[in-house]
């Protein structure tokens, strides 16, 4: 079982890790096409709504 739970937990980063990416990459998008403003707002919306807590 512990390894299952390894795999399982390697999957649900390598998840987070593409979903935080995608919010990189259209955050940029964003901030070129309109202002940086706009588009760290919605960052930190698509941040929050994944449970991700910048320190």
């Amino acid at each position: 079982m512990l390894i299952k739970s390894k795999v399982e937990d390697f999957y649900q980063a390598e998840l987070k890790s593409k979903q935080l990416l995608e919010i990189a990459k259209t955050g940029v998008e964003q901030a070129i096409e309109t202002d940086e403003a706009t588009a760290t707002t919605w960052i930190n919306q698509q941040l929050e709504a994944l449970g991700v807590r910048l320190t």
